[in-house]
């Protein structure tokens, strides 16, 4: 009801209005006025369109990057020694230059009849589901538990799933075909595990190179006890009860 407001326009003068061409009283077409509120549908259709431009705007910026030819950079200058060797996010890296002990060929702790002997041992025959038990079984709480027991720390399982895929490798091999290439495989794990002068047990016991002569073993002399076994069992009683009345004789003291 704005038409209540509206005044009314200027009477124009006659003289103007006679003067008038036909072209003028035509009358011009009103102009569509734009919409005060766009739809929902053409604002979602709007900003997914820009979304979309915005993407491919990003992909056309990667595909000019990647297709202009990389400047070699100028090599970095290699971190100080100021900071810190102790920090866990230094930046600094241990020195690659091999030591001494590492240039030395590898000291061979093992004797030919060790290795021998270590040969004949290795196996020639390989289940497949045991090797995926085993790899299975070490992905579980309780086999990485243990692990983080005896070792400290947690095991990995890559090990184990290379002897599953061997094995699933050399199914369809023939039996002697098969059997040299279990042996092999064995063979290059305990090489990577006890060669190159890798600590073995041998390191702390002498291994036997011989064997025992007859007679000669378990020939010391053996004394059969005194007493019978129920008169060892009351004198351990007995002791236990002493040490134990002595424990508690000094708590008491204590208090």
């Amino acid at each position: 009801m704005g038409w209540f407001w509206q005044t009314s326009s200027s009477p124009k003068p006659e003289g103007s209005r006679d003067s008038a061409s036909p072209a003028s009283t035509t009358p011009t077409p009103p102009t569509p006025t734009a919409p005060t509120q766009a739809p929902p549908a053409e604002a979602s259709s709007n900003s997914a369109d820009r979304e979309m431009a915005m993407f491919m705007d990003m992909l056309l910026k990667d595909t000019q990057s990647s297709s202009q030819p990389k400047t070699q950079q100028p090599p970095q200058p290699p971190p100080s020694n100021s900071s810190s060797s102790w920090l866990p996010w230094s930046s600094t890296k241990p020195d690659d230059t091999p030591t001494a002990e590492q240039l030395a060929p590898p000291k061979e702790t093992r004797t030919p009849q060790s290795l021998a002997m270590s040969e004949h041992l290795l196996p020639t025959s390989m289940s497949c589901r045991d090797a995926f038990d085993y790899a299975w079984h070490c992905h579980t709480p309780g086999s990485q538990w243990n692990a983080v027991y005896r070792y400290g720390s947690v095991r990995a399982c890559s090990e184990l799933w290379d002897d599953f895929w061997f094995c699933m490798r050399t199914k369809s091999y023939s039996p002697e075909l098969k059997a040299a290439a279990v042996r092999e495989h064995y063979r290059l794990k305990e090489e990577a595990k006890y060669g190159g002068g890798r600590p073995s047990s041998e390191d702390v016991w002498a291994s036997r190179e011989e064997r025992v002569a007859p007679g000669t073993a378990f020939q010391q002399r053996f004394e059969a006890p005194a007493i019978d076994d129920a008169e060892l069992q009351r004198m351990d009683a007995e002791r236990r009860r002493q040490i134990r009345e002595m424990t508690e004789g000094a708590e008491g003291n204590n208090r």
